[in-house]
């Protein structure tokens, strides 16, 4: 009779763990892009007089847009390993400046930790 009722016991468990696992909602996760490595640097500028924003982290990519002196764009990732442009060795950042996401090459821009930091050198070059 003991036997019985722990077979029950143990049917019983299993139906309702299936049952539950069925039953069990995930919730829709939705992660930032990431790289093998990530950028330490939120902000950006362009060091120069203008900068193309590129489909793709190659020189020879689609330009998508055109950043002038002084305008600030978010950073959220870089590519893992450095590209060698015209002498300059240097990561892909991949950005986001007013709704247009894309990649710019670092040796052409001014990176920096934080908006505020992004601004006050906005500030002195524009001076």
């Amino acid at each position: 009779m003991r036997k019985i009722l722990l077979m029950i016991s143990v049917l019983l468990a299993l139906t309702g763990c299936s049952k539950a696992s069925r039953k069990a909602e995930f919730p829709d996760i939705r992660l930032p892009l990431t790289s093998d490595l990530v950028t330490s640097f939120s902000y950006g500028t362009p060091k120069g007089d203008y900068l193309r924003v590129r489909e793709k982290p190659k020189q020879d990519s689609k330009a998508l847009e055109m950043l002038w002196h002084g305008n600030i764009f978010e950073i959220f990732t870089k590519t893992g390993d450095k590209d060698l442009i015209d002498g300059s060795e240097d990561y892909w950042y991949m950005i986001r400046f007013e709704g247009i996401e894309g990649w710019v090459f670092g040796a052409e821009i001014e990176l920096f930790e934080d908006l505020q930091k992004a601004e006050k050198w906005v500030k002195l070059t524009h001076e």
